[in-house]
């Protein structure tokens, strides 16, 4: 059920688009697309074209603030919109930008916003900047909630997909109920919503039981590599002292 209006988030879209050559030439912009279809229901979007690494940073650090201060009140859902992989997103320029360098960008950005960032991967393979979080040591995160495709998707299934996630939250609806209707609306199944805190969780706690593993594994070697008269001695003066306790 829909929150009621008063308790309802305002926000507004910020979308930064880094198109190819290809999607210039034949003027295909998903920036124009969500802006068109967020305002039918009276949400704020700004679209912003970075092709190369100095307008991008420009967008994230000059850009929201610009609108924030057009806006109060209001608090931002970025929207990434670049050709990408599992390994990061490139820029309209050929810059291949890593999830590691994406991190660095974004991790101030969610600190000014008291760790309230979401951020709109519209990208092939969105869902793998999930990695920005896959650090053992990490203190910060580069934001708090991330929606992304694993796939993929068509340039009509992204469309449907995100212009349906904004108008489930000026609906009032929860992230993860916005979430799950944007990829019933696609058709696409592998849109996917994960918070930054979960993912970091399970990461540490699948390092935790690999390590775990190997240090099993490294002791079982030690004791492959005692003769057959010592692997006896040893198990009898394990039992033995078993027996004493």
């Amino acid at each position: 059920m829909p929150l009621p209006i008063e308790q309802r988030t305002k926000f507004f879209v910020f979308v930064i688009e880094s198109p190819s050559a290809p999607d210039l030439y034949h003027r295909r912009s998903e920036g124009d697309v969500i802006s068109q279809a967020v305002s039918l229901n009276g949400i704020h979007c700004v679209v912003k074209t970075a092709i190369s690494l100095e307008a991008f940073n420009a967008c994230l650090k000059v850009g929201i603030s610009e609108e924030m201060q057009k806006f109060p009140g209001f608090m931002p859902l970025l929207h990434i919109s670049a050709h990408g992989n599992s390994e990061g997103i490139q820029l309209s320029d050929g810059y291949m930008m890593t999830w590691v360098k994406l991190k660095e960008y974004l991790k101030p950005i969610n600190q000014a916003l008291g760790g309230s960032l979401i951020v709109c991967m519209s990208s092939c393979e969105g869902y793998s900047g999930i990695r920005m979080v896959m650090d053992k040591n990490a203190i910060d995160h580069p934001y708090f909630a991330l929606i992304g495709c694993s796939e993929k998707p068509t340039w009509g299934e992204t469309a449907v997909a995100y212009a349906t996630f904004y108008h489930q939250l000026a609906r009032g609806e929860f992230i993860h109920d916005a979430a799950e209707a944007m990829r019933v609306a696609s058709g696409n199944k592998h849109f996917f919503l994960e918070h930054s805190e979960n993912t970091h969780k399970t990461f540490v706690e699948f390092l935790n039981n690999r390590e775990s593993q190997e240090a099993i594994e490294n002791l079982e070697k030690i004791v492959e590599n005692e003769s057959p008269e010592s692997k006896t001695l040893l198990k009898n003066l394990l039992s033995s002292s078993a027996k004493i306790l």
